[in-house]
């Protein structure tokens, strides 16, 4: 992995167990190439901070990848949107997957959490909006508990 994080999207309001309330955002690492040849990949994290200067961070989490969208006849319809059916971007949108140090994970080399947002009526669920090996587009609801769950950190 390369050895910092950058910023993805930022961030939401959360209540930490000591009651404190920080905010919560995403981050994202690009693995090394390995071998040299092959391109990047790229891995997310959460994490959460003080929303005043100097804007300590409390907690991350640790790194984990977003799945690609479901495929047509996979899913009911009616519940999921499925991926797009568009020969030009089903290659590159199914076959790329997430691959670091030989192991494969079921998920894209590449996806980018661009957006995240407090559901409208539930401030209790965030909307996450990310970008599947730069061919797609996804939104996903995830309840803010989950996303706290994943954070270790000073509790």
């Amino acid at each position: 992995l390369v050895e910092r994080d950058s910023g993805s999207a930022c961030c939401v309001p959360i209540r930490w167990s000591d009651g404190r309330r920080l905010l919560l955002g995403f981050s994202h690492r690009k693995t090394r190439p390995y071998p040299k040849r092959t391109q990047y990949s790229y891995v997310s994290r959460v994490y959460a901070f003080e929303p005043t200067p100097p804007f300590n961070i409390a907690a991350r989490s640790g790194f984990f990848c977003l799945g690609f969208a479901p495929t047509r006849g996979g899913v009911d319809e009616d519940e999921e949107a499925s991926q797009s059916d568009n020969e030009q971007v089903w290659g590159a949108a199914n076959e790329y997957e997430l691959k670091i140090m030989g192991t494969k994970f079921d998920c894209p080399r590449i996806h980018f959490v661009s957006g995240i947002a407090e559901k409208v009526g539930d401030e209790d669920t965030v909307i996450v909006s990310y970008g599947v090996n730069d061919c797609y587009p996804r939104m996903v609801e995830v309840s803010k508990d989950f996303l706290v769950s994943l954070l270790k950190g000073r509790r």
